[in-house]
C-alpha cells in the first residue's frame, strides 16, 4: 500500500504539526508562569550592597554617620531590594501567562480549523 500525498495534505498537516507544537509551549509557559507565582525564587545576588569596602562619601572617605544608622540603612536598603525582586519575579510570570495564552488563543483555532479541514482533503 503506497501513501499519496499531495501538497495540500503535506501543507495542512505541516500547519496542524507546528501549530501542535506552538500548543505544547504556550502550555509549558504557562505552567512555569504559574510555579513562578506560586513558588517565586528571586535572584539573591540582585541589588545587594557592598559591606566589604564600607560607607564612603564622594571623595572616597569614609562617612562621619555612626555606624548603626549606616547598618539600619543597609538593612532597609536590602528589604527594599528584595521586594522589588519579588515584584520582578511576578511580573515576570504574570508577562508569561500572557504570552502563553497569546500563543494558545492564536494556535488553538489555526490547529482546529486546519485539523478539520484534512478529512475534505480526502474525497477531493
Amino acid at each position: 500500500m503506497r501513501l499519496k500525498w499531495s501538497i495540500d495534505q503535506l501543507y495542512f498537516y505541516l500547519v496542524c504539526f507546528v501549530m501542535l507544537i506552538t500548543i505544547i509551549i504556550g502550555i509549558t509557559g504557562l505552567v512555569r508562569a504559574g510555579i513562578d507565582i506560586i513558588v517565586p525564587v528571586p535572584d539573591t545576588t540582585f541589588g545587594k550592597p557592598v559591606r566589604e569596602f564600607g560607607p564612603v562619601t564622594g571623595g572616597g572617605d569614609k562617612s562621619q554617620l555612626p555606624a548603626e544608622i549606616i547598618e539600619s540603612e543597609i538593612i532597609k536598603q536590602e528589604e527594599y531590594n528584595s521586594q522589588r525582586e519579588r515584584n520582578n519575579v511576578f511580573n515576570q510570570a504574570m508577562l508569561q501567562i500572557l504570552r502563553g495564552l497569546a500563543q494558545l488563543a492564536v494556535a488553538f483555532p489555526v490547529y482546529l480549523y486546519h485539523w478539520r479541514k484534512i478529512p475534505q482533503l480526502d474525497g477531493a
